[in-house]
């Protein structure tokens, strides 16, 4: 049962960490464009001198980007709580029972997952070299430990659960 609770309690926490990155950005728009605008224009970027992605400098392609990141949050956020609560409600139900329960929170951590590593270590990082540039290191440290933990989470989701006694 214990595992149960554990499971419940990493869901919640995933949602809770993309639903809180989500509602910052949407609070705080006028900043998080401006980011997302000075990562895109590759500007202050000290690194290679050839770009994979050309800077980008449209306004229209940045509000795009700001907004799948947004809603790729929420989408992470709204899966994960939507599990740990079907998990919670199905704590004491058979292990199938349970396990059909984990899905929503397996999707929520896996969309999560592909947020912080896909968007923003292998386009952002790689494709963009946003931590070569002034003052997006931070941003990119921060996508690394938020996808780590995030995927330690869908490990542990995807595991099957350990036999209970009398079951």
């Amino acid at each position: 049962m214990e595992q149960r609770y554990m499971k419940v309690g990493l869901a919640l926490t995933v949602g809770l960490l993309a639903g809180l990155w989500c509602i910052n950005n949407l609070l705080n728009l006028e900043t998080a464009w401006a980011a997302v605008a000075y990562t895109l224009s590759q500007q202050d970027q000290a690194g290679y001198s050839v770009h994979i992605i050309p800077p980008i400098e449209s306004p229209i392609v940045t509000t795009l980007a700001l907004a799948v990141i947004c809603l790729a949050e929420a989408t992470a956020a709204s899966f994960s709580i939507l599990g740990a609560w079907r998990m919670w409600a199905a704590r004491k139900s058979d292990d199938a029972h349970f396990a059909t329960a984990t899905r929503p929170a397996v999707m929520g951590a896996g969309v999560a997952v592909l947020t912080w590593f896909l968007g923003f270590q292998v386009i952002g990082g790689a494709g963009i070299m946003m931590g070569q540039a002034e003052g997006l290191l931070g941003a990119t440290e921060g996508a690394f430990r938020f996808g780590a933990y995030s995927f330690l989470t869908l490990i542990y989701l995807s595991l099957a659960e350990p036999s209970r006694p009398g079951s």
